[in-house]
């Protein structure tokens, strides 16, 4: 009984000295970890990242422009990905991904080669989905945007064939005539 006593009044006479800056242990084991502790939550852009990196393992390095819009009205956000690098270009320009989420990934509704930025999306639908342009030169065709809609599947993956049209119509941009590259380098495979 003594020793209680004692013991009690030293944590008292320590508590009384104790200048409120060191958190008791219950305050410690009731904060939140830090994020130094914590593994960060993917992004979508991560998501985008490792989608590219599974789909072109053998394109080296990558370098990508990115921009979200809800093109099919669902009220998730479609990736729509332009991607420059020597393994994807020509002369005709670069293709432009567009992708809509999959459950844990991403499915391609368009896979459009030779195209240019700027990419557009219109107020105008066609199969439930925004139609977008893209611009085209080079290659010996004719230059400008080009309209691209939707047919139920996928966008078209040719811009500078039929059903892709030339056109006027202005949208609002997504990825700008000199957008901002992101690089993506590949992943050492440790098993390889």
């Amino acid at each position: 009984m003594l020793r209680i006593a004692l013991a009690a009044a030293t944590l008292m006479t320590l508590a009384g000295c104790s200048s409120g800056t060191v958190p008791d242990e219950a305050e410690e084991t009731d904060a939140p970890e830090t994020g130094a502790t914590e593994a960060a939550a993917p992004t979508r852009e991560d998501d985008v990242r490792h989608f590219l990196l599974q789909e072109y393992p053998e394109a080296g390095t990558m370098r990508y422009a990115l921009a979200w819009s809800d093109l099919d009205g669902d009220g998730a956000d479609e990736a729509i990905v332009y991607l420059a690098a020597p393994y994807f270009c020509g002369t005709g320009g670069c293709p432009t991904l567009v992708l809509t989420p999959a459950g844990p990934m991403w499915r391609k509704v368009g896979d459009i080669s030779v195209s240019r930025t700027p990419v557009t999306v219109l107020d105008s639908a066609t199969n439930g989905w925004r139609d977008i342009t893209v611009a085209v030169s080079g290659g010996g065709g004719p230059s400008g945007n080009v309209l691209l809609r939707f047919d139920g599947e996928a966008y078209p993956s040719n811009p500078t064939v039929a059903p892709a049209e030339m056109t006027d119509a202005k949208g609002e941009v997504l990825i700008t005539e000199m957008p901002e590259f992101v690089d993506l380098e590949p992943v050492d495979d440790p098993e390889g």
